[in-house]
C-alpha cells in the first residue's frame, strides 16, 4: 500500500515539516514520486518510519540514527554492529533512568517535609 505524506503525517502525528527533514538528512529515501513529484510512501518506508519514532523517543541523537537505518540499509551483514549500537543506547537510557529514579526519591522526600506539620 502507499501513502500520501498527509497520511503518514497523521498516522504517525508528526508533521510533514518532519517527513521531509528526515528525507532530506537521510534518514528515510529516497522516495518515490508521484507523476506530479509529490512523495509517496511504502509500507517499508511506514515501517522505517516507526522504528526511527521510537527511537527519537529514546533520545538517540539523529547522527545515530542515521547511522543505523545505513546499516539496516547494508543488510543482515551487519546485524552485529546494529546489536551493539543499541545495547550502547539501551545502557544510556539505563543511565538515565537510575538518574530520574534518584531525582525521584529527592523529591519525594522533600515533599514529605513539606507536608509535615511544623511544631
Amino acid at each position: 500500500m502507499d501513502y500520501s505524506i498527509k497520511e503518514i503525517s497523521e498516522r504517525l502525528r508528526i508533521p510533514a515539516s518532519t517527513l521531509r527533514y528526515y528525507e532530506k538528512r537521510g534518514l528515510i529515501g529516497p522516495l518515490r514520486r508521484s507523476t506530479g513529484q509529490v512523495r509517496v510512501f511504502s509500507e517499508e518506508d511506514l515501517k522505517l518510519l516507526q522504528i526511527i519514532q521510537c527511537l527519537k523517543r529514546t533520545g538517540m541523537p539523529v547522527e545515530e540514527i542515521r547511522e543505523f537505518v545505513g546499516l539496516i540499509r547494508q543488510g543482515d551483514a551487519t546485524l552485529e554492529q546494529r546489536t551493539a549500537l543499541f545495547e550502547h543506547h539501551k545502557a544510556q537510557i539505563e543511565h538515565q533512568i537510575e538518574q530520574l529514579q534518584e531525582n525521584l526519591a529527592v523529591l519525594e522526600r522533600k515533599m514529605k517535609l513539606f507536608n509535615t506539620p511544623a511544631k
